[in-house]
């Protein structure tokens, strides 16, 4: 499955969907958050940005879920022109032979960090224009067939005071299968998941999610926090 993903990244690469960028234009790697995640310098362009590694779960994923997140890939080039979603700036591979995501990163990290530190100073009005960010961002995503899967506090970023919406794609259908809950923030799925075998999740998944996010938004706190979260989920 390595194989065939790096293939098909090569030919989006070759067709001009993909950006490729040199791995020696990147300077200063540094891990971050759970993962292959990794802050970076790019410095001709004067930018701090985050790769994110595209790993192959040979056990769980099958050459149709790999042909399924090249095409995402191919649309997040259309959506990261949004100022509520993250940028995307193309592909890169690293000295392990690796492919990274190469995104933008975000200044004041996620929003539920954001929550938690500026609670207090939030007016209503600031409240409002967070979730009014969101749901453009959303909107946006959708009107491009793009599902998100697993929207929650910690897939919102804050750049320079701006949310953007980030943690979708093509690495979470690589990494992992697309209808496992497991590892996730489980409050912000939809109850369907754990009662119907092989849901698929679609855009109404990510309004459950948002609303959420709603919540959290307007109580600075998160949701089920006096729960113990579970998991894994057979």
């Amino acid at each position: 499955m390595a194989k065939i993903l790096e293939e098909l990244l090569e030919k989006a690469v070759f067709d001009g969907h993909i950006n490729y960028l040199e791995y020696d234009k990147f300077t200063d790697p540094t891990k971050i958050g759970i993962g292959e995640i990794f802050k970076c310098e790019w410095e001709e362009c004067e930018l701090t940005v985050v790769f994110k590694c595209l790993k192959v779960d040979t056990d769980s994923l099958d050459e149709k879920s790999i042909k399924d997140a090249i095409n995402e890939l191919k649309l997040l080039r259309k959506v990261d022109c949004h100022p509520n979603i993250i940028r995307f700036y193309g592909v890169t591979q690293d000295s392990n032979g690796y492919y990274n995501l190469v995104l933008q990163h975000a200044d004041d990290g996620t929003l539920r960090e954001y929550l938690k530190s500026n609670f207090a100073l939030l007016q209503w009005v600031d409240k409002l224009r967070i979730a009014k960010e969101i749901a453009f961002g959303l909107s946006f995503l959708h009107d491009n067939n793009i599902i998100h899967r697993d929207l929650h506090s910690k897939n919102i970023l804050i750049h320079q005071g701006k949310s953007k919406i980030a943690g979708f794609g093509p690495s979470k259908q690589i990494n992992k299968t697309l209808n496992s809950v497991a590892h996730e923030m489980l409050a912000y799925v939809e109850p369907q998941c754990f009662t119907i075998p092989k849901y698929t999740r679609d855009k109404k998944s990510d309004i459950y999610s948002f609303g959420v996010i709603l919540w959290e938004i307007s109580s600075g706190s998160p949701p089920f926090w006096s729960f113990e979260p579970i998991t894994i989920i057979g």
